[in-house]
């Protein structure tokens, strides 16, 4: 997989799609999180979603990761723009977790928003088990992804989105799967428990704030 050839255009495409609803599901659950000393932003892309974590979580060291060095780039271009606090804390991996490990541990928040979506089941149990294990023992999970879920309509009207940007990604990415799914069961077989949901575009986004017991 590789993401740096469509990096400097996801955030356009994402609003001329969605508008502001991926970051309103990203965002949704910061106001619930507790004081964090230590977490682990996976995935994050060109850094929106550092921007606003920052503002709402004054957290001790963040790790910001991501296989993308594109991605990776726009996320520090990003941070020297925007003047909020806690920008020494952050540390940037470029890390492929379907390769190579987490790169500490003992994490008390990870954050997984759209990005469980680009793996095959097999993979996605490997990465889910490299994050869990690197999480500590009451540690919290954010997670944000599309689903296919609800009524008949919504359920086709998801399975027809989904298709097609999993048709378009394989071809600008090459990602692993052209099929979502859901990793709901392996949070739950790790101990990680729901404390908030919320859903987004009519119910085929959900955003959830997940706790570990």
């Amino acid at each position: 997989m590789n993401f740096n050839r469509v990096a400097p255009w996801f955030e356009r495409l994402e609003k001329i799609v969605f508008r502001d609803q991926m970051q309103s599901c990203r965002t949704t659950h910061l106001s619930d999180l507790p004081a964090i000393k230590k977490a682990a932003l996976i995935g994050e892309g060109n850094g929106a979603f550092l921007v606003q974590f920052l503002k709402h979580c004054n957290c001790e060291e963040i790790h910001y990761i991501d296989s993308s060095k594109t991605m990776l780039e726009l996320a520090q271009k990003r941070m020297q723009k925007h003047v909020v606090p806690g920008l020494k804390r952050i540390e940037f991996y470029n890390l492929d977790l379907s390769l190579e490990s987490m790169p500490d541990q003992n994490y008390d928040l990870v954050v997984t928003n759209f990005f469980l979506d680009v793996f095959n089941e097999a993979t996605l149990y490997d990465v889910v088990s490299k994050i869990t294990s690197a999480c500590a023992q009451d540690a919290l999970w954010l997670y944000a992804d599309f689903q296919i879920a609800g009524n008949r309509y919504q359920r086709w009207r998801a399975i027809t989105w989904v298709k097609t940007m999993y048709l378009f990604f394989k071809f600008v990415s090459n990602i692993q799967t052209t099929r979502l799914a859901d990793p709901s069961r392996l949070f739950d077989h790790n101990g990680f428990q729901v404390k908030e949901v919320t859903e987004f575009k009519n119910g085929l986004m959900r955003a959830e704030l997940r706790q570990r017991h």
